[in-house]
């Protein structure tokens, strides 16, 4: 496939607003740019339709998410939020009981000791 193939067609609206993939970004994404990086994820833009993704680096310990994009501007608060979401919906939402992390008053999510945040905060994504 060359270079010219991955501009005149794109697949951007095909695609949820979270999904998850498995392999080294430059695989998975040829036809993108990379426009920002935070830490262990990329923002790419789509170099057919300019959709921005927030791409997790490839680890074969964690899940590895995809996450649509509306700007460039606060897309690292844009995309934990979007994070966060999925990982509730992934657990099946919440409990009635607490978090046990000391001293948190919110909702545990179902199948986990602990609320959405402090869950994202031990790295778990799903």
């Amino acid at each position: 496939m060359t270079d010219s193939d991955h501009t005149t067609h794109c697949d951007c609206g095909n695609h949820p607003s979270v999904r998850q993939v498995n392999g080294p970004i430059a695989m998975l994404f040829p036809g993108f740019v990379q426009v920002g990086a935070d830490g262990w994820k990329a923002l790419l833009r789509c170099r057919s339709c300019s959709q921005l993704w927030s791409v997790d680096e490839w680890d074969k310990y964690q899940i590895q998410l995809v996450v649509k994009i509306a700007g460039t501007a606060n897309w690292k608060t844009f995309d934990e939020t979007q994070r966060k979401a999925h990982l509730a919906a992934s657990r099946g939402g919440l409990c009635e009981s607490n978090c046990t992390w000391n001293d948190c008053t919110r909702k545990r999510l179902k199948g986990s000791a602990f609320c959405v945040d402090h869950l994202f905060a031990t790295g778990a994504r799903s």
